[in-house]
């Protein structure tokens, strides 16, 4: 607190109130509403800026601080369904600003392979042993005869990984490039901020890495609100994928996650009919992408 007292004195504010909201700070202020955050991301702003892409906060501390202070922006009235898509836009635009070709090693396109090989696998006998224990119970949970009537679209999902990585295996060895960029990485529709102009805040997680990780953030937290073809579409109007991306993308997608149960049978209930909207959403993708295939 001493820190922030004397940081309020360098930049001649007087405090009206203070407001802390997770791990930043609202100051009502003399000269208007500042966001204190105790972490400096200039260095990523200024690579921002350097390739063109401004959807950040703007700063007012100096480069050299521990923290950053940027003026406060009121979020105006805008529907989620809107918020969702200008978030799918800014990520497609921060990808396609930020990307540069990069070759990997053999080592590296191996132990991308080895991953999905490796999840579709321990996943396969995950759920053949949990099938199996849950045919052996006398009575039922209802969250386990949902889980168990549904079971097939999991092993379905788990087979297409196991073969079509192979495929992207091969094309990759031949290819030997993808495309990385900045990702955000911690995109969530409470960290695009819409005021007179439109920003992206939480940049604490954000490094260089394959940007299809900052897709597969927004769909698996968004897919209820989205329809995956469309979302898709509209992430393509700012960064057009190749057909290798599209199908490391959809690999990505088709590995399932675990599905525990717990005490609560109404919870688990809900949250494996919630879970299968998605897994029945990949498996509609998985269908047209075969069909597509058979076509050429």
């Amino acid at each position: 607190m001493n820190d922030l007292k004397e940081i309020i004195n360098e930049y001649n504010f007087k405090i009206k109130s203070l407001k802390y909201l997770g791990n930043v700070i609202i100051l009502d202020t003399n000269l208007g509403k500042y966001v204190y955050k105790n972490k400096n991301n200039n260095e990523i702003y200024d690579y921002l800026s350097s390739r063109g892409f401004s959807f950040y906060p703007k700063t007012i501390n100096k480069n050299n601080t521990k923290y950053e202070i940027y003026e406060y922006i009121e979020q105006k009235n805008v529907s989620k369904e809107q918020r969702l898509n200008d978030l799918i836009h800014i990520t497609g635009f921060l990808h396609k600003k930020t990307s540069f070709q990069k070759e990997l090693s053999l080592e590296e396109i191996k132990s991308m392979y080895e991953d999905m090989q490796n999840d579709a696998n321990y996943l396969m006998n995950y759920y053949h042993d949990l099938n199996n224990y849950i045919d052996n119970q006398t009575f039922m949970s209802p969250s386990q005869y949902l889980l168990v009537s549904n079971i097939d679209l999991f092993y379905y999902l788990l087979s297409f990984v196991k073969v079509e990585s192979e495929n992207f295996y091969k094309d990759l060895n031949n290819n030997k490039v993808v495309r990385y960029s900045m990702i955000h990485n911690n995109l969530d529709l409470s960290h695009i901020i819409e005021g007179n102009n439109i920003s992206l805040i939480s940049w604490n997680k954000a490094n260089i890495d394959n940007f299809i990780k900052d897709i597969i953030n927004i769909y698996q937290n968004n897919y209820n609100l989205l329809d995956l073809d469309d979302f898709i579409k509209e992430y393509e109007k700012e960064n057009k994928l190749t057909n290798l991306e599209k199908l490391y993308l959809l690999l990505k997608l088709s590995i399932p996650k675990r599905i525990e149960f717990t005490k609560n049978t109404y919870l688990d209930t809900y949250n494996i009919s919630n879970y299968l909207v998605y897994v029945r959403k990949i498996v509609l993708l998985i269908q047209k992408y075969d069909k597509s295939r058979q076509k050429s």
